[in-house]
């Protein structure tokens, strides 16, 4: 079975700039975040564009809920996101 998915644009301001989370909601099971963007206050009008590709690719290239899972609210899928990819860094 394939399921349906919502993409929902969540944002969060930042010192530098802002943040874009790119949640999905698979419709009737929860809330996944694919990938996280971010503006910086200085860069040039535009500078954003690449990254719609590279969003609409990633989508059809795998599944969003199986890179990090579901969770029940928007909040818990940001915070998972958050929390892999920070360890990921750190490691």
């Amino acid at each position: 079975m394939t399921h349906l998915y919502r993409y929902i644009p969540i944002w969060r301001r930042v010192r530098s700039g802002a943040v874009l989370y790119r949640v999905f909601e698979v419709i009737g099971i929860g809330f996944t975040v694919q990938s996280k963007d971010f503006f910086y206050a200085d860069a040039p009008v535009g500078a954003g564009e690449p990254l719609e590709a590279q969003f609409l690719e990633l989508f059809m290239e795998q599944d969003p809920d199986h890179r990090l899972g579901i969770s029940p609210s928007i909040e818990a899928a940001v915070l998972a996101f958050d929390q892999c990819f920070e360890s990921a860094a750190d490691a």
